[in-house]
């Protein structure tokens, strides 16, 4: 079920708008029900009310797509002239649709907790949910891999953090809310202040490494960015889960101290670690030390796994309940996903890696007894050009052989894009332009206990060729060629 299929608001009649909230301005008033209020054109239905403030880009075009669609009213912060459907002009946008949203659904959710940082966000958000689905504590979830309910999916996601209004009601509630809510909390939706107006019980930062240089320009903006989740959107006495291995660390704490309470993981002596020997898998909860079983193998893995349980306890969640379903605990669609698990001969994995620091890791955790894994990968086009030579220096330095293909080129020229990465990589370093292609290459090429990772997409399902998008599942790819190979 999309957003746009949801029935937000049920029999309310647009007269009623301006009880809640402040309008400069009201024209062709109609006592007409409307039942949906979006502040995303692409979700209006019919007798749905529109949001759009004046300084969005492309307003004309958004505002026609909305009646289009069936929108028969708007909410906007300037008066537009010719509009044939109700319109409301009113002081502040924020206020109106925080105002209306608070009269649909008024009951909080019983924890609301956010994810940032560069990489890891959704492997967090899993495992957190899967912490409390197993031990029985309803939970919603919004990230990349979409809108969940008790893990169960109930429509993609368009964004990693959605607009306000529907990171609002699938938050909150009309009826009593027993739900906690974790959400991932990008980048780009902290900088434009997407989640304005929600306040934070719980708020995790992953780790911190270069991505989204396009958007943010450098990365003292780009740092400054998800550091506001903890300034500007944490509650006081909230909590702040925090990895011990960023640089700078210890800063961020002192100045988060006298706000809120903070719990750490990521190194041994941090308030959560987990690590690994050769027999078993020790986690240490408050200086407490146990042995676990688990499904998870890799320092990646145990890092967000970590995190996910600083997340459990900031909630009051008991260590000893958290011990009792770690076993349990799996890897979300397109993160180190093995591709056939009684395959015994090949080992091939799906990751979303993207970014240098993510590649290396990945790498590096695939790495056994020296022998490297081979890697297929490329870099998206019309985004941050300078991680595409650190990229390519990385697939050199802890890869085996190396395919480098497309992944989703845009706009940019492809060849121009795999041509800036092969030059940081030896001659070893194959091109395959089409991705289908590589794939199949890299797994016929697969001697007996090598292994393949197939970096950069992840759960996706499709390749952006100029402003289209072409069905592409690496994960579907890799299955047919393995079950062939076999």
């Amino acid at each position: 079920m999309l957003p746009h299929q949801q029935n937000i608001i049920k029999l309310m009649l647009l007269t009623e708008i301006p009880n809640y909230i402040q309008c400069k301005k009201i024209s062709n008033l109609k006592n007409i029900n409307f039942n949906k209020v979006y502040t995303n054109s692409s979700y209006i239905t019919k007798s749905s009310v529109f949001v759009i403030e004046k300084k969005t880009r492309l307003k004309k075009k958004y505002i026609k797509e909305a009646i289009k669609k069936g929108a028969i009213a708007i909410i906007t912060d300037e008066f537009i002239r010719n509009l044939s459907i109700t319109q409301f002009v009113v002081f502040d946008i924020d206020l109106s649709l925080l105002n209306i949203l608070k009269k649909i659904k008024s009951n909080k959710p019983l924890n609301s907790i956010a994810i940032t940082g560069t990489n890891g966000k959704t492997s967090v958000v899993w495992y957190f949910s899967q912490i409390l689905n197993y031990i029985n504590i309803p939970v919603k979830s919004y990230g990349t891999l979409g809108y969940y309910i008790n893990l169960k999916k109930k429509y993609s996601s368009q964004l990693t953090t959605p607009d306000f209004s529907t990171l609002y009601q699938t938050a909150y509630s009309s009826k009593k809310n027993l739900y906690s809510y974790i959400f991932e909390a990008s980048s780009h939706a902290l900088s434009q202040n997407r989640i304005k107006n929600f306040k934070i019980d719980t708020a995790a930062l992953t780790n911190i490494s270069r991505d989204h240089m396009d958007y943010h320009k450098d990365f003292k903006k780009y740092k400054e960015a998800k550091l506001k989740l903890f300034f500007n959107h944490l509650k006081e006495n909230g909590y702040a889960i925090l990895n011990d291995k960023i640089k700078g660390i210890e800063i961020i704490k002192n100045k988060l101290r006298k706000k809120v309470k903070i719990i750490t993981f990521g190194m041994p002596k941090s308030d959560v670690s987990i690590i690994k020997d050769k027999k078993s898998v020790e986690i240490t909860i408050f200086k407490k030390k146990y042995l676990i079983k688990t499904n998870l193998n890799s320092s990646i893995e145990f890092e967000n796994l970590a995190c996910a349980i600083a997340c459990s306890l900031s909630i009051n969640i008991k260590s000893t309940k958290i011990l009792t379903i770690l076993k349990k605990i799996i890897n979300p669609p397109g993160r180190l996903q093995k591709v056939l698990n009684n395959n015994k001969n090949y080992k091939v994995f799906i990751d979303y890696a993207h970014t240098p620091e993510a590649l290396k890791e990945v790498l590096i955790s695939k790495t056994s007894n020296k022998k490297k894994p081979n890697i297929v990968f490329g870099c998206g086009g019309d985004r941050d050009k300078g991680k595409r030579k650190k990229m390519g220096r990385i697939a050199n330095l802890y890869a085996n052989r190396i395919y480098i293909t497309d992944d989703n080129p845009r706009f940019e020229d492809s060849s121009k894009i795999r041509q800036s990465i092969l030059k940081y990589c030896n001659s070893r370093a194959l091109e395959i332009p089409d991705r289908k292609k590589a794939i199949i290459n890299a797994i016929n090429d697969l001697k007996k206990n090598e292994t393949l990772i197939i970096a950069g997409k992840g759960h996706e399902s499709f390749q952006i060729v100029k402003n289209i998008s072409y069905p592409l599942d690496d994960y579907k790819v890799a299955i047919k060629v393995l079950k062939k190979k076999l």
